[in-house]
C-alpha cells in the first residue's frame, strides 16, 4: 500500500507482479478493486500498477465540485514517478479510458501502448446514451448504492451474463462506494472535456475494445476513437455491454494479453 502526496490530494496506488509495467485506470465511481477480473492475470507477466482516481477508493482529496480529467491524468504520471517507472502500457476503462486518452496526449514519451475499453473521446463529439440512461446516470447520487446498481444493470451488462457474476461485481463496488459528492465531482469532470482533436497525435500501438450492446457508452464511440488514432485496432465484442471485463472476460483478457505481447520489446 502506498500514497502519492500531491498539493490537493493523496493518491492511493499499489502494484503486483513483475515485468514491463501496465497501468490500469478504472471508471466512474469505481475503485481500482474493480480490476479484480483482469489484474491478477496480467500480473503473471507484467508489473500491474493500480490507482484509485480522485473521488474513489482510498484516495483522499480536498472537497471539490469537480474532479477534472486533466488532474486525474496528472495523478497517473505522479503514480508512475512514485513507482519508479518512466513509461508504461496504459489501459483505461470507461472514464478511465478518458483519463488514459488525456494521459496519452499529455505524456506521449511515457506511453508504451494504449488500450481503451468502453470509452468515448469527449464532448461534443461523443455519441450520447439514450435519455433514460443519461437520466439514471445523473440521478445515481440520489439513490441508494444498491438501487443504482440494479437500475443500471440492463444498460451496462449483457442479458446473457449470469446473475452470479453481476452479484460478484456488485459486492466489490458496494464495498468501495464513493460519497454522492465525489461521484458527482467525477461526473462533472466529464462535462466539457475532450481530446478528440488531439487523438491523431497518438503514435503508439492502440487497442480499442467495445461491447456491441453497450447502452451507457454506445459502440459508435469506440469506432470514432479507432478511426481517429492512426493504426488503432478496433475489437467489437458481440453479446457484450459496458462491463466487458465481466460480460466477456476470457475474450477481453486474451485480447489485452495479445496486444501487450505483440508490442512488448
Amino acid at each position: 500500500m502506498a500514497f502519492v502526496k500531491r498539493q490537493d490530494a493523496s493518491i492511493y496506488w499499489n502494484s503486483m507482479g513483475k515485468g514491463e509495467p501496465v497501468v490500469l485506470i478504472m471508471g466512474l465511481g469505481c475503485s481500482s478493486a474493480m480490476w479484480f477480473r483482469i489484474a491478477p492475470q496480467l500480473a503473471r507477466n507484467h508489473r500491474v500498477i493500480l490507482l484509485d482516481n480522485r473521488g474513489s477508493g482510498q484516495t483522499r482529496t480536498r472537497t471539490a465540485l469537480v474532479h477534472r480529467i486533466t488532474a486525474m491524468a496528472s495523478d497517473v504520471a505522479a503514480v508512475l514517478d512514485a513507482a519508479g517507472e518512466s513509461s508504461a502500457h496504459v489501459i483505461g476503462f470507461s472514464m478511465g479510458g478518458m483519463i488514459a486518452q488525456q494521459f496519452a496526449v499529455d505524456n506521449p514519451h511515457r506511453l508504451r501502448t494504449l488500450s481503451l475499453l468502453g470509452t468515448q473521446p469527449g464532448f461534443p463529439w461523443a455519441i450520447q446514451a439514450a435519455s433514460p440512461v443519461l437520466r439514471l446516470l445523473l440521478e445515481k447520487a440520489k439513490m441508494s448504492p444498491e438501487d443504482s446498481l440494479r437500475q443500471m444493470r440492463p444498460h451496462t451488462y449483457s442479458r446473457h451474463t449470469a446473475d452470479s457474476l453481476f452479484e460478484e461485481d456488485a459486492l466489490v463496488r458496494l464495498a468501495n462506494t464513493p460519497t454522492p459528492r465525489d461521484y458527482q465531482a467525477q461526473l462533472y469532470g466529464l462535462f466539457y472535456w475532450s481530446v478528440y482533436s488531439q487523438l491523431p497525435n497518438i503514435q503508439v500501438p492502440t487497442l480499442v475494445m467495445h461491447g456491441v450492446d453497450d447502452e451507457l457508452i454506445p459502440i459508435e464511440n469506440g469506432q470514432l476513437i479507432a478511426a481517429r488514432i492512426p493504426g488503432a485496432h478496433l475489437v467489437e465484442l458481440e453479446n457484450t455491454s459496458h462491463w466487458l471485463m465481466t460480460d466477456a472476460n476470457a475474450v477481453c483478457l486474451n485480447t489485452l494479453q495479445q496486444h501487450l505481447k505483440s508490442t512488448t520489446q
